[in-house]
């Protein structure tokens, strides 16, 4: 008889609506059915649950059905499934979750690949279950005990993953029995801290673990009781010293316990619990504190974990309650800043009759600044940049701010800002300021200059980029001088979001003109109105030309000076009754910057026309709206009927 490659053991209880389709997914595995063995343990099921097992044992030849008295938990029908599994690895499968297809191949093949003793198979939430941040990448080897693994802080220890069966039986691993909860946790932990090495399978969807519809699991129902889960989890963290020295392994190993079982609990259960159980959970919590939290790993707590190890550890009870309740009723505090240093606002923060050191409200972090820009404008030659900044989770203090103007050749320009005074709002304190940038008198070299706010607040400085919003257009305007001609300064991009950057010289783009559109006018000329670019400087205005370009003939131009519409645009009509048939593209002209630039019309559809445009010779015309851009296409109507005439007339005569 083959022996069998994996035992999957499902304990039962009350899970009648659920247990078939679980033990289906086992049954129809990608392995061979004989390579699988089912053990199903009837935990004293009252629902009919005991019942349908024995039915799908007759059906099921790979599945075997033990019946027990209830022992309330999971613990001890796991544990005699492992007394008469055969084989080589082990599987535990809850009766209201189920497996991928695939799911023991893959699992039992990376195993054997990597000669590893535990594979962590990717886990699926169902019903709102949440499952562990340890999926992100397939691991083929790795350990719990290697220095930096955060692996042991990040799975779950719910023991629903793939076990060498022999690791299980050389060590003695059981699980822990006649608790609702945390019956796993010294089985799971005590086979990492043993095994060779761990896989970790993260490309295929292998379990799918769901929280019960009605809420009544054991872990949704509050789970163990206090002097179950701290008996268990003080043997948890003396096996975890066992196997790891005094140092960075043991505390990251023992941080595991405290951010889950010691803070975890104080801030979620502890404020509401009854109080018997409060009074379990605050002594064990201050025993184990006392015992295995070193001055690195205080170090390294977040602020309120720290406030509340101190509280505990100085036997400050009803603190502790009102760090809890604060935590739960506000979140995350405000921000102290002060000479360079940053504390979290938690309560009791620098109050003399508690006496919490300020090193426990310390964040090592900056505080975050948000920049928030206003359109800028131009006033004559000055460019006006404005906006918010956002010192985020503070409420006091007015930060100093510059702008930060910088070519790619290291000259830099530190401008100071006008602001206002800071207001307290639900982000932080809110600062508004203007700034002014004064490139053309001042004389900035042509190029490309990043622009960046700083931000400096109670001795902390920050510099981010001045970002420009998506829908933000800042004009472009034209700078001209008697001797110099006429010089662009743009601000790019010009469409769409990103880092704030002035362009100074350089050549125009189709994007500067978005405003532009196309009419036919009663004598059917082609119309074209643009918004009017702002002209700055002592020289004259540059020429700007509508210009038609026959792709075939490089001097058949037919240009147009634009002229002033009205004060916001600027309008060329222009004659098409020379234009010779074929399509013309138009583009705009700035005359001494750069090559002419398609015009482009983002806003148009459809087509204008056809029109007459001549009788002597023939021309009619019809200008393309819905193209990427302005085409204009002219026919020769006559021509056209004589080509019908002479079909065989070669098309270069035409």
């Amino acid at each position: 008889m083959t022996k069998p490659l994996v035992s999957v053991i499902t304990p039962v209880y009350n899970c009648r609506d659920t247990v078939a389709t679980a033990l289906e997914s086992a049954f129809t595995q990608s392995l061979p059915p004989e390579r699988i063995e089912v053990i199903a343990v009837d935990d004293g099921s009252t629902d009919g649950s005991a019942e349908l097992l024995d039915e799908l044992a007759l059906a099921h030849e790979q599945l075997t059905v033990l019946h027990q008295a209830n022992s309330g938990g999971a613990g001890a029908p796991r544990n005699r499934g492992l007394d008469v599994a055969t084989g080589e690895f082990v599987f535990f499968l809850d009766a209201d979750d189920r497996l991928g297809p695939e799911a023991l191949e893959r699992m039992t093949a990376m195993a054997r690949r990597n000669d590893t003793d535990i594979v962590l198979g990717k886990q699926i939430g169902v019903g709102g279950r949440k499952v562990p941040r340890v999926f992100d990448e397939t691991v083929e080897r790795t350990h719990v005990l290697e220095p930096g693994s955060t692996l042991f802080g990040r799975m779950s220890m719910a023991a629903l993953q793939l076990f060498r069966r022999s690791l299980i039986e050389d060590a003695g691993l059981r699980f822990t029995e006649g608790v609702l909860a945390h019956e796993d946790q010294l089985f799971t932990a005590g086979a990492y801290l043993r095994a060779r090495a761990i896989s970790i399978l993260a490309d295929y969807d292998c379990y799918y673990w769901s929280a019960r519809e009605d809420g009544t699991s054991s872990t949704q129902t509050g789970g163990a009781g206090a002097a179950d889960v701290y008996a268990i989890i003080s043997e948890a963290m003396e096996q975890a010293a066992r196997f790891a020295e005094p140092g960075p392994v043991r505390d990251q190993l023992h941080r595991r316990y405290f951010n889950l079982e010691v803070f975890g609990r104080l801030l979620r259960l502890y404020p509401d619990a009854p109080e018997d159980e409060r009074k379990i959970t605050y002594t064990s919590c201050r025993e184990l504190l006392e015992l295995w939290l070193t001055p690195e790993l205080m170090r390294d707590l977040v602020p309120l974990c720290r406030v509340l190890a101190h509280c505990v550890l100085h036997n400050l009870a009803d603190e502790v309650d009102t760090l809890a309740r604060f935590h739960r009723d506000n979140g995350s505090p405000r921000l102290h800043l002060e000479e360079g240093r940053s504390f979290q606002k938690y309560p009791f923060f620098r109050d003399a009759a508690v006496g919490v050191p300020d090193d426990c409200y310390e964040i090592e972090a900056p505080p975050t600044v948000q920049h928030n820009l206003a359109p800028p404008a131009w006033q004559d030659e000055t460019l006006l940049i404005s906006g918010t900044v956002v010192v985020l989770k503070t409420d006091e203090g007015t930060p100093d701010v510059h702008l930060i103007v910088e070519n790619g050749e290291g000259v830099q320009h530190r401008i100071p800002c006008e602001r206002d005074p800071s207001e307290r709002t639900d982000e932080g304190m809110t600062t508004t300021y203007t700034a002014e940038l004064r490139p053309i008198s001042e004389g900035w070299p042509d190029g490309h200059w990043t622009v960046r706010v700083e931000v400096a607040i109670a001795g902390h400085e920050r510099t981010i980029p001045v970002v420009k919003p998506k829908d933000m257009r800042v004009p472009f305007v034209i700078v001209t001088r008697p001797t110099d001609g006429a010089r662009l300064i743009r601000a790019l991009p010009v469409r769409g979001r990103g880092a704030l950057v002035l362009a100074l010289g350089g050549d125009l783009d189709a994007a500067d003109l978005p405003e532009a559109d196309a009419s036919l006018t009663p004598q059917n000329r082609l119309r074209v109105r643009i918004g009017a670019p702002a002209v700055l400087g002592s020289g004259p205005a540059p020429a700007m030309n509508l210009v038609l370009r026959h792709p075939r003939d490089g001097g058949a131009d037919i240009r147009a000076a634009l002229e002033p519409a009205d004060p916001a645009h600027l309008q060329a009509d222009l004659s098409l009754v020379r234009a010779r048939p074929g399509r013309w593209k138009a583009h705009f002209e700035l005359e001494g910057v750069g090559e002419p630039i398609r015009v482009r019309l983002p806003k148009a559809t459809g087509s204008l026309g056809p029109a007459t445009v001549s009788r002597v010779p023939p021309r009619r015309v019809s200008v393309r709206l819905d193209e990427k851009w302005l085409t204009v296409s002219v026919t020769d109507p006559l021509r056209r009927r004589l080509r019908g005439l002479w079909p065989g007339r070669s098309k270069k005569s035409g």
